[in-house]
């Protein structure tokens, strides 16, 4: 369970968000103080409330941060590469989980990223063993907090399905995925997984997909310097061409225009 990251201190992220990525570790983030709230991709349902101020994901999670504007948050961030067993079961097959903790523990937590954040980057003999202790902390503190929220709540297959099923095309859609790929991730087949989609979303799995690519692309003209060709290869389009027909079907102007014009996308 090595500590890959650690970081504390103010943020303004209603100013300077966070743009929505994939970390490759999994991310602990706690709001000592404000409020920062995660940013998602369209079509994947937000796991968290209102006043969660402790927050889970895992490696694949494709999210950023936000805060009201003028807010300044304080917060305290670990990346780990593994999470104990215990924790992971929680999970199922969402990729972000969130709690509220009280300020007592969130002071414990600013103590611990304050402790380990110099050790991250110059460790010693002892930081392995340090490390995983932190983890361990960490993941108790959350699964103490939420024990009433994921334990005693029946596990929705279907919704875990779709979740899961979401969660993997967003994490693979520059590898020009679809939904037989998505499918046969899941261990379902297409038509068995669209009556799953359409049960607990309303939609087929190419809406929803084609929702994220167009949301991930929004993202990218936004916060990114990459060239439009680049977009249109991270979003899974075949060519620039069709990317460009999809964005303008959404939004009635090219992605050439939008990024030369800043117009706002709503």
């Amino acid at each position: 369970m090595a500590l890959v990251y650690c970081s504390f201190g103010k943020r303004e992220y209603g100013k300077k968000p966070i743009g929505i990525s994939s970390r490759g570790y999994w991310e602990f983030q706690c709001n000592i103080s404000g409020q920062s709230r995660p940013r998602l991709l369209m079509g994947v349902e937000p796991p968290w409330e209102e006043d969660h101020n402790f927050w889970i994901s895992t490696p694949d999670s494709l999210h950023g941060w936000t805060s009201p504007p003028d807010m300044i948050s304080e917060i305290a961030v670990f990346h780990f590469t593994e999470v104990p067993e215990t924790l992971l079961n929680v999970f199922k097959g969402q990729t972000m989980i969130s709690t509220k903790l009280d300020g007592d523990s969130l002071q414990e937590i600013l103590a611990l990223a304050k402790k380990m954040a110099p050790q991250v980057l110059s460790p010693v003999y002892t930081s392995p063993l340090e490390f995983d202790l932190s983890c361990l902390i960490l993941s108790l503190c959350f699964l103490q907090n939420s024990r009433e929220r994921h334990m005693n709540i029946p596990w929705d297959n279907h919704s875990h399905i779709a979740n899961a099923s979401v969660s993997w095309y967003c994490s693979h859609m520059n590898e020009g995925v679809g939904i037989q790929e998505t499918a046969d991730k899941m261990g379902y087949s297409v038509s068995q997984l669209r009556r799953i989609f359409i049960e607990t979303r309303g939609a087929c799995p190419s809406k929803i997909f084609e929702d994220c690519r167009i949301e991930r692309a929004k993202e990218l003209l936004e916060n990114s310097s990459l060239s439009i060709i680049e977009i249109s290869q991270e979003c899974g389009y075949s060519n620039q061409s069709s990317f460009t027909r999809a964005f303008k079907k959404r939004f009635v102007r090219s992605p050439i225009k939008q990024r030369k014009n800043h117009i706002p996308l709503n």
